[in-house]
């Protein structure tokens, strides 16, 4: 019964100084991550793990932490006195928002499974994913004056009879706006792209008005109508801004949001950047938020309604608009397909019946098809 009693009394603190023991000795090293990424990229991360004790280490589990989801590699290892351990990870940004990453929590635990003691090891090390951005090629923002008539519907690239770049033709382009020497030195059918600040017949300012009431959205995820808003805001300001526009940003969310019109790469990047940490938690109504910034929303523009709200408020406030601005779209995210509240179809029948642009997204749907001018057109014709 003695030895017994010894044995109880020295298996379970041999156990707990075996895990103590284990996980002294340990530090880790990282390779700064980019400062940011964006949705559907990925990038490479060099991490290691150095035992500088004297003493091997046996049974560590390796987990790298973090709190971006969906990425937590984890293995077992044996680590030698004086040895390193080094593995290459690939991080996929899956959703957009800041994460921190750099850091390794390492398990302990005694060859009886007693006791096991973690600790985290490293330094956390930012890194902020931007929304994902998709190609719009047939949308397109007309005025006032031209919508619902077909030869009313002509890009901005249309207008200008100024070319400044070229792209890859897309389906719907204009046969007439190839530009046959890139053409042949590329091997691929290119259109030439206007320079729309030089027509003064067109809007030289876009305004993306982003809203992000809670009440407004509903879904979790990817497959939400905020994720699906948010992307749309990000592609109409990464469009309009390649085609040489001055393009701001209004949001309520949990901040306020404001981002004058600029130009440019380094403009697109501080719009994402906002686009990237914004969050549905605001409790403004839209049309609280465009009552709110009439005073901004003026003159020779274009200002893109992003919204998921059924409310008649939204009908009040793009009427006042019409005085005010060149044209007036509105993206009206169908929350029923997502499960939440109908009447996106009424909303967008009686807002093309005043003359605004309308488009409807549901859940699943594919952006460059959703937002063809084409199905604006169809709006306005089915009043």
């Amino acid at each position: 019964m003695l030895r017994l009693f010894f044995l109880s009394v020295l298996v379970p603190l041999a156990s707990f100084l075996w895990t103590v023991f284990s996980i002294r000795g340990i530090s880790v090293w990282a390779e700064p991550p980019p400062e940011h990424c964006q949705v559907g990229k990925k990038f490479q991360q060099e991490m290691t793990v150095t035992n500088s004790s004297r003493f091997p280490k046996l049974w560590l589990r390796i987990e790298e932490g973090t709190n971006m989801g969906g990425y937590r590699d984890a293995e077992v290892l044996n680590l030698s006195a004086g040895s390193s351990h080094r593995w290459e990870s690939g991080v996929y940004c899956r959703r957009r928002g800041r994460y921190d990453l750099g850091t390794v929590v390492v398990t302990s635990t005694d060859p009886f499974g007693l006791f096991s003691r973690k600790r985290t090891l490293g330094e956390p090390q930012s890194v902020l994913v931007y929304p994902a951005t998709f190609e719009l090629p047939l949308f397109r923002s007309v005025s006032f004056n031209e919508f619902g008539r077909s030869a009313g519907y002509q890009s901005i690239s249309q207008i200008s009879p100024n070319a400044s770049s070229v792209r890859e033709f897309y389906s719907g382009d204009s046969l007439n706006h190839i530009h046959w020497r890139s053409t042949a030195h590329t091997g691929r059918l290119m259109v030439k792209l206007f320079d729309a600040d030089r027509s003064s017949n067109v809007a030289k300012t876009v305004w993306v008005v982003l809203d992000m009431q809670a009440a407004s959205h509903v879904g979790e995820g990817d497959e939400s109508t905020e994720e699906y808003a948010v992307k749309i805001a990000a592609s109409m300001a990464k469009k309009h801004l390649d085609t040489g526009m001055r393009v701001g940003l209004i949001a309520y969310a949990d901040q306020s949001y404001y981002i004058p019109p600029d130009r440019g790469e380094d403009h697109l990047w501080r719009i994402l950047e906002a686009l990237a940490v914004a969050r549905a938690t605001g409790k403004e109504t839209v049309g609280q938020l465009l009552s709110d910034q009439m005073e901004q929303l003026r003159g020779n523009s274009i200002v893109i309604i992003v919204t998921a709200s059924v409310s008649g408020e939204l009908f009040d406030a793009t009427r006042q608009l019409r005085n005010r601005v060149d044209a007036v779209v509105v993206v009206q995210i169908d929350a029923s397909s997502f499960g939440g509240q109908p009447g996106a179809l009424n909303i967008a029948r009686n807002l093309s019946a005043t003359g605004v642009q309308v488009y409807v997204v549901g859940q699943g749907d594919e952006l460059a098809t959703a937002l063809d001018h084409r199905v604006s057109l169809l709006h306005a014709r089915h009043v």
